[in-house]
């Protein structure tokens, strides 16, 4: 046995006795992350839910869908990531499950009604990502540096889909726009480069 994989049983053997209280350390970023995303929009826009009235519940709903399944999956994997001696390829391959339907939706939109014209709250949806994906990749880092992670790429593109996904689950209620289109461009594309970001600064960030 080598020494690395000796290192892996001893952490896996060892870990939850020497480092007491790690699951509380792992959660409480993520929840400080997501609790601030939801709090800063709050308080910095007005009008949640305001498309409920005129739109009905489609258009939030399946912005939720996908960011709140992609949230839920991303912590997941942040979970099963971070203790050594688990397969991981799994939990990573699960993470791409929630874009499946959006790709379905946007050809079926794009054959039957054309690409819908965007509105001009696309800025302000893009700034919300911009500034909120960051915020919350921070937790997932800090969440995962509770534990320990081997694959730290795995890791970082995992942390990346979550900090996505907190800032478009928190922005949704305030966004007016329509079309799977604007959904793909103003939140997925953010959110696969933050994935992307992860990938690359995860060995750097996430080193142990």
């Amino acid at each position: 046995m080598t020494n690395t994989a000796s290192l892996i049983d001893r952490l896996v053997d060892e870990g939850p006795r020497s480092k007491g209280g790690h699951t509380q350390r792992f959660a409480l970023p993520l929840l400080a992350a997501f609790g601030l995303c939801i709090m800063g929009v709050a308080l910095t826009l007005d009008g949640a839910f305001a498309t409920l009235e005129s739109e009905g519940i489609g258009s939030i709903g399946v912005k939720w869908g996908f960011s709140l399944a992609l949230l839920g999956l991303g912590a997941a994997a942040l979970w099963v990531l971070g203790k050594p001696g688990r397969p991981t390829r799994q939990a990573v391959y699960a993470l791409a499950i929630p874009f499946i339907p959006i790709v379905v939706l946007l050809a079926l939109e794009l054959t039957i009604a054309g690409p819908l014209p965007f509105g001009e709250t696309w800025r302000e949806c893009l700034a919300a990502m911009l500034v909120m994906s960051p915020i919350a990749f921070a937790g997932a880092v800090l969440a995962m540096r509770a534990l320990a992670p081997t694959d730290l790429r795995r890791a970082g593109l995992a942390a990346g889909l979550f900090g996505g996904a907190v800032a478009m689950t928190a922005y949704t209620p305030y966004c007016p726009e329509r079309g799977i289109l604007y959904m793909v461009e103003f939140y997925c594309l953010p959110i696969m480069a933050m994935a992307a970001f992860g990938w690359a600064a995860g060995p750097r960030l996430l080193r142990w």
